[in-house]
């Protein structure tokens, strides 16, 4: 049978010190947990450093923005937890690693878990004050795609699928906050603009929208890097999941693992079968990075960290990935597969850049 995975005492770590109607809500924001605040935030770095290539933009406002984003993306990322953990409390409660999450051990209520997820939301979102006002036509499918991942689990075996969405969408973001338009979104929000403030009163409103949206094109070289970070997701996603397999079986969650997985077979090779299917989203994913890098015509640079280093950090981390061991997919989740994949693709990336502005 799959091992199963436990979870540490929920007062164990640094935040014990604190008292105690405070813990509750650094555990929903996961503040006790950092390590996946960064694949929040590298989706929108890539977006911003892209722009400042395509741009020209100066090292100061592509600093600027970059800390603005921080601050947006730690709390956005927190109240998604949030509402992640409010959704999922009746899972929780039957999933060992997950029992001592502060909604599913009794340590405050969905009411107080509700109020506290709209305050994180309108604080993320308040930062939109600060950015370009086309950055709120992008922010708001990745809101939207954050609140359906959760509801995702209990209708679909593909929730990593639904959850690459808007995770990859933050290099939209980010680079619609360098005030670069990817995807041609200025008319959609000049139109919307005029609804609300009744300028075109003469013209249906829907009628007005469906003209601004045949004005969005594809802007193909951005759009694959888009498209590798969805595959990433979906990637260390879901050596995520099999950390929590059998119980989500128990428990009645969807998730892609369990298509795949035979939990009664002889050997670990046969009772997880997703290895190939990781083997070529990590292929995939790099050809995308290519294809990114050959249509926005980035260098020596880009090629040698970002697409060689992100490969090379697939490879080595898949070949020592045990699925069949939680702590195994955990580590490669919190530690390997942010800390080198992920930062080979930003500092591949920011180098392209310095070596544009400065050399």
């Amino acid at each position: 049978m799959w091992k199963q995975s436990t979870s540490p005492h929920p007062k164990t770590q640094w935040h014990s010190r604190l008292p105690d109607i405070v813990v509750p809500y650094i555990q929903l924001m996961r503040l006790d947990r950092p390590n996946g605040y960064w694949y929040f935030w590298y989706p929108h770095a890539l977006g911003t450093i892209w722009a400042a290539i395509q741009q020209r933009s100066s090292p100061q406002d592509l600093l600027l923005v970059n800390l603005i984003l921080f601050w947006g993306v730690l709390v956005m990322r927190g109240a998604t937890c949030t509402w992640n953990d409010t959704v999922d409390v009746d899972f929780d409660r039957k999933v060992s690693r997950c029992r001592n999450r502060p909604l599913a051990r009794g340590a405050i209520s969905i009411m107080q878990a509700n109020v506290f997820t709209a305050a994180q939301t309108l604080a993320s979102l308040a930062t939109l004050a600060l950015l370009p006002p086309l950055c709120t036509i992008y922010v708001a499918p990745a809101v939207i795609g954050w609140f359906c991942y959760p509801l995702a689990k209990r209708i679909t075996y593909y929730p990593q699928v639904v959850l690459g969405f808007p995770m990859a969408w933050g290099v939209y973001v980010g680079a619609a906050s360098m005030g670069m338009d990817p995807l041609y979104f200025a008319p959609l929000l000049r139109a919307l603009m005029a609804l609300v403030r009744r300028e075109s009163a003469e013209t249906p409103g829907l009628s007005l929208i469906l003209e601004a949206l045949k004005e969005v094109r594809v802007n193909w070289p951005i759009t694959a890097l888009y498209a590798a970070n969805m595959i990433w997701t979906l990637l260390y996603e879901l050596v995520y999941s099999h950390q929590d397999a059998a119980e989500d079986a128990a428990a009645g969650v969807k998730n892609l693992v369990l298509l795949y997985a035979k939990p009664d077979a002889a050997t670990p090779q046969e009772r997880f079968g997703t290895m190939p299917l990781l083997r070529r989203l990590a292929v995939i994913q790099v050809l995308f990075l290519a294809t990114a890098g050959t249509l926005g015509g980035l260098g020596f640079a880009y090629s040698a960290v970002s697409l060689a280093g992100t490969a090379a950090a697939l490879a080595t981390m898949l070949s020592r990935v045990r699925l069949e061991e939680p702590e195994s997919c955990a580590w490669w989740f919190k530690v390997g597969n942010s800390k080198y994949a992920g930062t080979a693709m930003v500092v591949g990336l920011a180098a392209e850049y310095v070596g544009r502005a400065f050399l």
